[in-house]
């Protein structure tokens, strides 16, 4: 919940570590954890969660402060450069928000919204369905884009390197911004439980 901790609320103890933190403020509900672009990330000790994710939801209140680094990431879960799979606000400086996965045997499977993530608090959700092998990404409820993979997150078995705000790529930008009600789903959400998460209550 980023309520003055990044501990976890699931139940589960995957609680995160916070690396160089940059205070906790107001957020979308409650507290929200603030990232400084520079050094700013937390760790979260999920890899023996991804090799039991088959379909999954990722869902996040994100505030992009924007900024001038390339590459920032929202979130980035890995091993490394060839193993991952991240959402950022957008690509390099001006290119529109992407989520991506790959493994080293299979290239980047990679979903684009039409643009860039805007500054100021929205909400974003990507989407794995093992059923339909279908990748779907939204902003503030709304779907943005959709695209196959043949790729799903237990393909990247027991990861090692799993950060908020924090790219695999040592120069990429750290995050510039806030993170509020970070959430991991075993299952791909509804569209009317994305609205919901969204605050279309």
């Amino acid at each position: 919940t980023m309520d003055d901790n990044v501990q976890d609320s699931s139940g589960k103890n995957y609680h995160g570590t916070l690396n160089a933190s940059a205070g906790y403020d107001a957020g979308y509900s409650g507290k929200a954890l603030g990232f400084n672009g520079s050094s700013t990330y937390v760790d979260l000790p999920i890899g023996p969660l991804m090799p039991t994710l088959s379909s999954m939801t990722i869902a996040t209140h994100v505030n992009f402060s924007g900024g001038s680094g390339s590459w920032q990431r929202i979130f980035d879960f890995g091993t490394g450069t060839t193993n991952y799979m991240f959402l950022c606000p957008r690509q390099g400086t001006s290119g529109s928000m992407r989520f991506a996965i790959r493994t080293a045997a299979v290239g980047e499977q990679i979903v684009d919204a039409p643009k860039a993530m805007p500054t100021g608090w929205h909400h974003a959700a990507i989407s794995i369905d093992s059923a339909t092998m279908t990748m779907s990404l939204n902003l503030d409820g709304d779907l943005v884009g959709t695209a196959a993979t043949t790729l799903l997150p237990k393909d990247l078995g027991n990861t090692t390197q799993n950060w908020l705000g924090r790219s695999q790529w040592t120069a990429d930008a750290y995050f510039s911004g806030m993170l509020d009600e970070f959430r991991i789903y075993s299952r791909v959400l509804s569209a009317a439980e994305v609205r919901y998460l969204a605050g279309d209550r």
